[in-house]
């Protein structure tokens, strides 16, 4: 490629700032310890029941919170490459392989997505560079890809018009038009044929900013400011598919709709019953950590025979279970936490130690005793090699399914559980590591919620007994949350707790926000939670209506004004 039309300094400038927290004792990886307390997210939880806050004078007009630009995420980069390429049959195969060594992103209140932390360091943006000139060839020389037969300058512009739209999913302007018609010129002028300088035109737009960033400029919409349609078309398709819109949202971009909540409304449950509706298990596998398999480490003297795919069968049944709900009218939080069966295929009932399927395909299977997803994958990315992790487990819980902040640990904190005491089982040892003051405010969020797990090992087998050959004991007493102290007696007792609690409720709405929004929420935000509170309420708190609730708010509807922003 002779011609690069994109700096790494204008990727830079556009990008933000990196992100990093300390972690503690057994934690998880940085940046989930310091998660925003409770519902407050960045500013205070508005007073009120959601119905009072609705009622209030702030929210008797749209109130949109912040609108932010948004960089696509890899999944989002990846996703829009391959529709865009859709016609291409080697396209998914090309994007992966151009895309292996992007740079992963930063982690921010348990989500890689969020707007403030996609920033776009040197590397980032040599990613970009290196992605775009793999795929350009394969675009120029691909027939199908192609609005017409000739070889002229009038096809070059019309590839501009029609690839161009889709790339930066609106119409392009003419100044545009211009600027990439001027690319295809000036391969001519070198001697370069039609071909190059299609190749040249489709590796300037792909490291266009308009084509990396999800840019809104908004409109004005009666008294109130939102986005356009195309912009609409956009938050509605990459809400849902992770994705840049399909033809039919194009089109209704094209016919002025999608300013009517209802139109809105129709077009998300058409997304949700499409095939890329199952690019949602994202959001699932950031949350629940099951794209943290990948890293599962189990020491074999400890765990032998254990299946070479493991972590893609535990993947696969999390994602089995999730889009069953998904798909179902009742599928809902409660049953994701508290569900006493799972899906398995012939390798992991025989790994688990069940009856059941006898071929690759995940089947339902009765599991009494399992309780959702609290029991699968995400249960043992938080292991060690060689054992469970009682607070790694209880921090889970704590931080990501009760929205609760747990402070980092001392700098001098003890932070080998193995020095403490011997021929102790680990919850023996938490219990004598709970006596230091500096270590029991912490410890006394986290252990009680990973204790009622020991039934489970660190490969998701149920045991009776530890690692070392002690009893497990699984009953404990939880304490601080808002309705849910009290005495447990194993991992399906505390799952039903979490299932009927409203604090855990409040969480998931929380949770889906920050990742389908891209951002935590703040004061500006009240009027748009208080929507979605309602709508998880009233639907009883389906998995897939909270997705069609999140195109309804404020916050998806309008934007603020240049005069707000």
């Amino acid at each position: 490629m002779s011609s690069k039309f994109l700096s790494v300094a204008l990727l830079m400038a556009v990008g933000a700032a990196g992100y990093g927290c300390q972690g503690s004792v057994d934690s998880p990886s940085d940046g989930q310890a310091g998660s925003t307390a409770g519902m407050a997210g960045s500013g205070s939880q508005p007073a009120g029941t959601p119905e009072q806050v609705l009622a209030s004078a702030a929210c008797q007009k749209p109130a949109p919170g912040a609108a932010p630009l948004r960089r696509l995420s890899n999944a989002e980069y990846r996703n829009t490459m391959q529709d865009l390429l859709a016609a291409v049959p080697s396209a998914n195969t090309a994007v992966a392989t151009a895309t292996k060594n992007f740079v992963e992103e930063a982690e921010s209140l348990g989500f890689r997505n969020n707007t403030d932390f996609l920033g776009v360091s040197s590397l980032v943006a040599q990613g970009y560079l290196d992605a775009a000139e793999s795929l350009a060839p394969m675009i120029a020389s691909t027939a199908m890809l192609m609005p017409c037969a000739t070889q002229d300058a009038a096809c070059a512009k019309t590839f501009v018009e029609t690839f161009g739209k889709r790339a930066f999913r609106r119409p392009l302007l003419p100044e545009e038009v211009t600027r990439y018609t001027a690319v295809y010129e000036k391969a001519q002028a070198k001697g370069y044929g039609f071909q190059t300088g299609v190749e040249w035109m489709a590796f300037s737009m792909l490291q266009s900013t308009q084509f990396l960033y999800r840019v809104e400029l908004g409109a004005p919409r009666g008294t109130d400011y939102a986005p356009s349609p195309y912009e609409t078309a956009n938050r509605l398709s990459y809400l849902i598919w992770q994705s840049m819109p399909d033809q039919a949202l194009f089109d209704a971009a094209d016919r002025g709709e999608l300013a009517d909540k209802k139109q809105v409304e129709a077009q998300a449950r058409r997304l949700l019953k499409d095939p890329k509706a199952s690019r949602l298990l994202e959001y699932f596998d950031q949350w629940l950590d099951t794209d943290r398999l990948s890293t599962f480490d189990r020491d074999a003297n400890f765990y032998p025979n254990l299946p070479a795919n493991l972590p893609q069968l535990l993947q696969n049944e999390t994602h089995a279970f999730v889009s069953y709900l998904l798909q179902s009218p009742t599928g809902n939080l409660g049953e994701l936490l508290s569900g006493q069966y799972s899906f398995l295929n012939a390798d992991l009932a025989k790994h688990y130690g069940v009856a059941g399927p006898v071929g690759a395909a995940y089947e339902r299977v009765d599991m009494p005793g399992r309780s959702g997803v609290l029991t699968q994958g995400m249960l043992l990315t938080h292991d060690k090699p060689t054992r469970t992790s009682i607070v790694r487990r209880g921090l889970k819980v704590r931080l990501d399914m009760l929205c609760n902040r747990v402070p980092a640990p001392p700098n001098d904190v003890q932070l080998d559980l193995e020095g403490i005491g011997s021929g102790l089982t680990q919850r023996q040892r938490l219990e004598m590591h709970r006596k230091e003051p500096s270590c029991a405010g912490c410890h006394t969020l986290m252990d009680p919620l990973g204790v009622v797990f020991e039934g489970f090992d660190a490969v998701g087998r149920p045991r009776v007994t530890d690692e070392s050959g002690m009893p497990v004991v699984t009953t404990s007493d939880i304490t601080a949350t808002r309705d849910m102290n009290g005495p447990v007696t194993n991992a399906s007792a505390l799952g039903q707790a979490l299932a009927s609690s409203q604090e855990v409720r409040d969480c998931y709405v929380t949770q889906s926000f920050r990742f389908f929004y891209g951002r935590d929420y703040s004061t500006a935000d009240q009027c748009s939670m208080a929507q979605l509170f309602i709508a998880f309420r009233d639907s009883k708190q389906s998995l897939s209506e909270l997705i069609v609730a999140l195109t309804q708010t404020d916050q998806f509807l309008y934007r603020p004004a240049p005069e707000a922003l």
